[in-house]
């Protein structure tokens, strides 16, 4: 293909940071009314490579970035949008207290002349923009933070169609928003492509890219592993590109023992937001909650970990009555939570390793109130060797690590004081498959050891591969209890949509 078919082409980019080699000789071209998706593990160098076309870092010098064929330096985030390219990251770029409008011309104000805003021109220009993305219901004068993830997807999605942005990034758009959500995103997608739009998306969700994917290019380590027709490859076939070997076994379920009850949770009720849920975690058990997003599972999980207050039913742990009111009194009794969100509640992210490993042994100072550092640098490197936590040393800031690599440091600091409870919330979310395959490895591994372990997941294919039971849950009620062998994606989604049904409980396999 010649040179002059690409809306974007880069050539020869690398980017080197202090001690990192983060991108290494990448060359690729996207073309008009073309999806490319972007692959690769965490630390791959998709996350670097979509902030050099952004504007945020310049590539090393002999590399290249082209736009219709012309060469374009960028200095700062708003040369790129002027060269028509717009992103839209996982964590949304809006001003929440602003409207729908304001957000959509925000950048946009030097086409304004005047010091007045002028409210109407822009309602009318965010109405039109919603309309071509078959958006109507979406509301011109509401403010952004009334509005779902997804519909604020559609904001920044809008403010590019309105910058009539020739090249539109997005980065794992759908990690935060429901299938339905994900679906009606997808036709969007579409949509922007028979406009003429070059998409460059980057997801984990393999499942997700074979419905738009024109072309996939693949990058392990900073480097360009091919780009590929989509028609050409098999799901099995990107894997291999993008770990470097075949994963047969992608998310590994351990066989162990199961035990005797370690968690019996009876008509546990918090206000209004969960009512009448009834189930029990046995030792060696990897128990699954799932349902759709908003069927309130995370607030499940913090309830069990004394987050949220229960205003009904009880608990029990190891046969003795468990009712914490707070994570300090989960804690004691050797309950750990590893939080949907690592960056904001799992995480210290300006801390080195070390330190956020021990979040929960600095807790336990001596009897003179001081913490032996030595002790627990010594505690921090025997987890990550145990986790194999891909770091330069155990000093190495927390921020700096792949998703894969923080999550294992966020499970890491609960290791230490032998938990008997385990609480995964989305384990998976945001790290590749090869991050995947290594913490199902370790859940497994840890179930081995006799820990009780709970996970809510909103990959099915993950949840059925993983849980020896899963509990379904709407609206904060709890439809079913699924066993192994009866669990299909089929099934799960029945009970997560039925409406007005007692639960439904099929044979656990634990009788």
């Amino acid at each position: 293909m010649s040179s002059n078919e690409y809306v974007l082409e880069l050539k020869h980019i690398s980017k080197t940071f202090p001690g990192v080699v983060a991108l290494k000789n990448v060359s690729m071209g996207v073309k008009s009314g073309e999806v490319h998706v972007l692959l690769g593990e965490n630390g791959a160098g998709k996350s670097t490579l979509i902030k050099i076309l952004s504007g945020y870092h310049p590539p090393d010098k002999g590399g290249e970035v082209l736009v219709s064929g012309k060469p374009v330096t960028f200095r700062n985030p708003k040369d790129a949008m002027d060269a028509s390219i717009h992103t839209i990251y996982q964590e949304l770029t809006l001003c929440p207290a602003m409207t729908v409008a304001e957000n959509t011309v925000l950048d946009k104000q030097s086409q304004f002349k005047g010091f007045m805003q002028r409210k109407r021109e822009y309602q009318a220009i965010a109405a039109q923009a919603l309309e071509d993305l078959g958006q109507r219901e979406i509301d011109p004068s509401a403010l952004v933070r009334d509005l779902s993830i997804a519909q604020q997807q559609v904001v920044e999605i809008a403010k590019a169609v309105t910058s009539q942005a020739k090249i539109v990034l997005m980065d794992e758009p759908t990690s935060s928003i429901s299938q339905k959500d994900a679906d009606r995103l997808m036709d969007i997608i579409r949509g922007l492509r028979e406009n003429g739009v070059a998409i460059i998306y980057i997801s984990h969700r393999l499942h997700e890219i074979g419905g738009i994917a024109d072309r996939i290019t693949v990058l392990r380590d900073g480097e360009l592993v091919g780009t590929v027709n989509n028609a050409e490859v098999t799901e099995q076939d990107l894997i291999k590109m993008m770990v470097g070997r075949e994963l047969k076994n992608v998310y590994p379920k351990r066989e162990v023992p199961i035990g005797d009850v370690v968690l019996r949770v009876e008509n546990l009720t918090s206000g209004e937001l969960i009512k009448g849920i009834t189930f029990d975690v046995h030792k060696g058990e990897i128990f699954g909650i799932g349902g759709l997003i908003g069927s309130r599972r995370t607030e499940t999980l913090e309830t069990l970990f004394g987050m949220r207050p229960i205003t009904d039913g009880k608990m029990f742990l190891n046969g003795k009555k468990y009712h914490p009111t707070s994570p300090r009194q989960a804690i004691k009794r050797r309950i750990a939570f590893v939080t949907e969100d690592r960056k904001k509640s799992g995480l210290v992210l300006c801390l080195p390793v070390y330190e956020n490993i021990n979040l929960v042994n600095a807790q336990q100072a001596n009897r003179k109130g001081y913490l032996n550092w030595a002790k627990l640098k010594a505690v921090a490197e025997t987890h990550r060797k145990t986790l194999n936590i891909r770091v330069s040393s155990i000093e190495q800031i927390v921020n700096s690590l792949s998703g894969g690599n923080q999550q294992k440091v966020a499970l890491a600091k609960w290791l230490d004081f032998a938990p008997q409870v385990i609480i995964f919330d989305e384990p998976t979310r945001g790290i590749d498959i090869g991050a995947k395959t290594e913490i199902y490895s370790i859940m497994g591994e840890l179930a081995a050891k006799g820990a009780a372990i709970v996970m809510v997941s909103s990959e099915l294919p993950e949840l059925i591969s993983v849980a020896d039971r899963i509990l379904v849950m709407q609206d904060g009620r709890m439809k079913g209890i699924v066993s192994k062998n009866d669990a299909t994606q089929e099934l799960i989604m029945s009970l997560a949509t039925q409406k007005n049904q007692e639960p439904s409980h099929t044979s656990t396999g634990l009788e």
